[in-house]
């Protein structure tokens, strides 16, 4: 199997020669990606030219072991490819092609004007646009309800894999009067197979794109994000309403090895395995473990947002990807307390958008179960495999320890209420 990281720049020229998708006689520049830690990702340019090629590695660059599957590139590609087909033109990169013996895949660059929503919400920049955009974008996403999606993704291993053992069964043994709870949120994730979960919705995922600039992604069906979803009409009742799911104890969950009754579910690639080639050099890369969306944003900063990153893609819980975002946001205004109510209003703004997306769903329902893995989540960016890299003193993890202990065992009953109970955390 090739490496693209063992390649210089005239082999990994011939190898995109190869691959159809690049001139045998352009001259180009390759350019390593730095920043994630799941991937070889590679911005390749030409005079005419950008391309991010991506290839999973099969053990993550961080101290504690942490292997994964590396056909997860494969399923990101195929991930891109079929949701460019239900949401908004832009939505998600153009996938170049696909080279499943290398487990290698080529994609669109992004805006250079765009910026990194993580960048400008640790520099204390927060548009509560764009929240609002990424709640409706987040909707239409889960408003997928093809079953032929569901059989394609409904293999959650690399999930496991990626979150629930290294987040929640990691984070569990360090905090084992916490364990009844977590064992809890990992059986509501097992029962609830609702939807198509992105499993990585994050501020480091989504690109900001300013007013008048356009996306270098290709793909979906055209149409700004406003109203409720087209899709909600077909959503799996268990999704609109009350599911009957009990949040038992369910033991201990996923073994590190490989989680019991997951995996051996064919992995198929679509036919199309190489397309026309990337757009211009103009373009910036979507950054590691990232791929790439756009759609219309309101309020002050007019423009559109990039949605990147589909490597932990499945079909799951949708609480999850909810409280994976608002986690985020939440630390964040942790970090930067004297701007705490702008993280706040974001956080509303996230769900309002998402809630305007999606009218059927039952919102008592699923903010409840939101608010337990959001719980979860919240410890486990300080205390699990993959904590946090901007928090670095004591202090800021207790609080941030304090606020999700608050979410776990007091079960505050909507995220008004959590949002100011974090409040009086910060202020402790």
């Amino acid at each position: 199997m090739l490496a693209l990281d063992e390649m210089d720049s005239a082999e990994i020229g011939r190898y995109l020669v190869a691959q159809s998708v690049m001139a045998d006689s352009a001259p180009l520049q390759v350019e390593a990606l730095g920043g994630g830690v799941s991937n070889i990702v590679l911005m390749v340019t030409t005079p005419a030219q950008c391309m991010v090629l991506k290839q999973a590695l099969p053990e993550l660059r961080v101290e504690a072991y942490w292997p994964s599957r590396v056909d997860r590139a494969l399923r990101e590609a195929e991930a891109l490819r079929i949701v460019a087909d239900h949401l908004p033109h832009g939505t998600v990169p153009e996938v170049f092609y696909i080279d499943v013996e290398n487990f290698i895949y080529g994609m669109s660059c992004a805006p250079p004007a765009a910026t990194l929503w993580k960048e400008d919400l640790l520099a204390g920049e927060v548009d509560v646009s764009v929240a609002a955009g990424a709640g409706r974008l987040l909707a239409r996403m889960h408003a997928i309800q093809e079953p032929s999606v569901k059989r394609r993704f409904i293999d959650d291993e690399v999930f496991w894999q990626l979150r629930v053992d290294p987040y929640y069964n990691t984070t569990a043994a360090k905090h084992p009067a916490l364990r009844p709870v977590f064992d809890r949120a990992i059986a509501q994730m097992k029962a609830r197979k609702l939807a198509l979960v992105h499993g990585d919705y994050s501020p480091k995922n989504v690109f900001v794109v300013p007013a008048g600039v356009g996306s270098c992604a290709g793909g979906g069906t055209g149409g700004e994000l406003s109203g409720s979803a087209s899709g909600e009409e077909k959503m799996d009742s268990r999704f609109r309403g009350n599911d009957g799911i009990k949040c038992g104890n369910d033991g201990e969950g996923a073994p590190a090895d490989g989680p019991e009754g997951r995996g051996g579910v064919e992995h198929r690639i679509p036919e199309k395995q190489s397309q026309a080639t990337a757009p211009g050099a103009g373009c910036k890369p979507a950054l590691p473990d990232e791929a790439s969306a756009s759609m219309s944003l309101g309020g002050k900063r007019t423009g559109s947002v990039l949605l990147l990153d589909f490597e932990v893609v499945h079909w799951g819980d949708p609480a999850f990807d909810l409280a994976f975002c608002v986690n985020h946001l939440l630390i964040k205004s942790i970090v930067n307390a004297h701007v705490q109510t702008d993280y706040f209003q974001a956080v509303s703004a996230l769900l309002e958008g998402y809630r305007d997306e999606l009218t059927g769903v039952d919102w008592t329902e699923l903010q409840a179960e939101t608010l337990l893995q959001l719980g979860c989540l919240m410890l486990a960016r300080i205390d699990g495999k993959s904590p946090v890299e901007y928090i670095t003193d004591e202090p800021t993890k207790e609080t941030v320890r304090r606020a999700s202990r608050f979410i776990l065992q007091d079960q505050p009953a909507t995220l008004e209420e959590v949002c100011a109970g974090i409040a009086v955390e910060t202020a402790n």
